[in-house]
C-alpha cells in the first residue's frame, strides 16, 4: 500500500442524466469537486468516511 498521505473529504454524488429528480445539496462549507469525463463528484463535510473511501477507490478505475 502506498505511503502517500491522502486528504479525505465528504462527497455528494449527483446523476449526470437530466431525466431524474435533482438531489438536495447542502449549503455547508468544505466543498471539493472532482470532474472526470463521465462524472462530477462534490465532496462536503459530514459524509461517512467509508463512503468517501469507496468513491476514491472507484475513481482509480475510471
Amino acid at each position: 500500500m502506498s505511503q502517500e498521505k491522502l486528504t479525505i473529504v465528504p462527497v455528494t454524488l449527483q446523476p449526470d442524466s437530466k431525466d431524474v429528480f435533482p438531489l438536495a445539496t447542502s449549503n455547508t462549507s468544505g466543498i471539493c469537486i472532482i470532474k472526470t469525463v463521465s462524472a462530477e463528484i462534490s465532496f462536503y463535510n459530514g459524509l461517512e468516511e467509508r463512503i468517501i473511501q469507496t468513491v476514491m477507490r472507484e475513481l482509480k478505475h475510471l
